[in-house]
């Protein structure tokens, strides 16, 4: 007998972090389309990936992605997918190279099973840290 559950994607689990604090841990799952999360509510909400919403959807899981992403109509973004090892734009996919980092703040994303912190995946930080980087 065929085994279904080799076909579903086990859930997708992430926690959303200012520098080194973990500021939401989300947990997407695929089979019922279901988003359980937790958010820090000391925290500014400009921070936070779904601030005051009290049901949190898959597609608004997909929208906080691509806002933490290159946008889809930046110049030569063929090329810069490649350079990342993608062949098409899909936020998810862009964020798991990227952790989702930006120029502009301090947020990142920590998929489950990576030990990372900041200054791993956000070369301003590491240099403003004083710490070297095998990021540039």
């Amino acid at each position: 007998m065929m085994d279904i559950n080799k076909f579903i994607a086990p859930p997708l689990q992430f926690e959303v972090l200012e520098h080194d604090r973990v500021i939401a841990k989300v947990k997407l799952h695929y089979m019922n389309q279901t988003v359980e999360v937790w958010q820090d509510d000391t925290v500014e909400p400009v921070f936070l990936p779904f601030p005051g919403k009290s049901k949190v959807l898959v597609s608004d899981v997909l929208d906080y992605f691509e806002s933490r992403c290159v946008p889809r109509t930046r110049h030569h973004i063929d090329k810069i997918l490649q350079s990342m090892g993608l062949q098409e734009y899909v936020p998810t996919d862009i964020v798991k190279k990227t952790h989702g980092v930006l120029y502009d703040d301090y947020v990142w994303i920590r998929f489950s099973g990576e030990e990372l912190n900041c200054t791993d995946v956000h070369p301003r930080y590491a240099i403003e840290q004083g710490i070297s980087s095998d990021l540039y």
